[in-house]
């Protein structure tokens, strides 16, 4: 049978999005986010509706069951991993990882299984989704980095969240459902550290991603991509 043709994934010079429609989130991505961080991300969507995309809101579905599934499948899929070396060297884990890691084998296999079916049934449900739109833009992580050693983020509702919780809790969607996504510098917060929005995808199709990305990133200014000089306390961060 004939090879098939390498696909070009190198976007081209232009930023013409004209006719790509790219679906806002309402729920999930922008709750429980820091105001720098929204506001940013926010300001990044409509630079892309200035290059000709069409913003369309989307439900974000099955958001009650992301956080499950994602370590219902993330915390015994990495014990597995790690098992020969959590069981003969478990002194080269931080406390944390290891205890992370022996919960793992306490995990019931029906869980994982529970877990494995509503990836399915996620993945089946953003498919839907992305028929009615081409591209999700939403913010890649809910703050940006926090002090070293700080356990939890307190949100301005007064929900308090563990640090590990929030920073995978965004990325979770994608990794669960598979769907490529990709994240673009879209600025600093006020203690100069930066702020990403990710873009996702169909799958197969990361050469659209990719030229969003590029034609984003064509419109902003070489300085504001590229790090800003550190804040007096920005040492202690992570």
């Amino acid at each position: 049978s004939l090879a098939a043709s390498p696909v070009n994934y190198r976007p081209g010079p232009g930023t013409d999005l004209t006719g790509v429609r790219i679906g806002v989130p309402r729920t999930y991505y922008f709750d429980h986010v820091d105001a720098e961080v929204e506001a940013a991300v926010r300001h990044a969507i409509g630079s892309l509706q200035a290059l000709g995309a069409r913003l369309v809101e989307v439900d974000i579905p099955m958001t009650r069951y992301i956080q499950a599934t994602q370590w219902g499948l993330m915390v015994p899929e990495a014990t597995a991993y790690h098992e020969a070396t959590l069981r003969t060297v478990p002194e080269l884990y931080q406390a944390d990882v290891r205890v992370l890691l022996e919960a793992g084998e306490l995990m019931p296999a029906g869980d994982h299984l529970r877990a494995q079916r509503a990836r399915t049934l996620m993945g089946q449900e953003w498919t839907r989704m992305l028929r009615d739109v081409d591209l999700i833009a939403a913010p890649t992580l809910p703050a940006t980095a926090v002090e070293a050693g700080q356990e939890t983020i307190t949100w301005a509702d007064g929900t308090v969240e563990g640090v590990s919780d929030a920073f995978v809790r965004l990325s979770a969607p994608a990794n669960i459902t598979g769907v490529p996504s990709l994240t673009v510098p879209v600025g600093h917060d006020t203690a100069g550290l930066p702020i990403g929005m990710q873009l996702m995808g169909r799958p197969l199709e990361e050469s659209l991603l990719l030229r969003a990305g590029h034609a984003y990133e064509q419109t902003r200014p070489a300085c504001e991509l590229a790090p800003a000089a550190p804040a007096p306390d920005a040492t202690h961060r992570l």
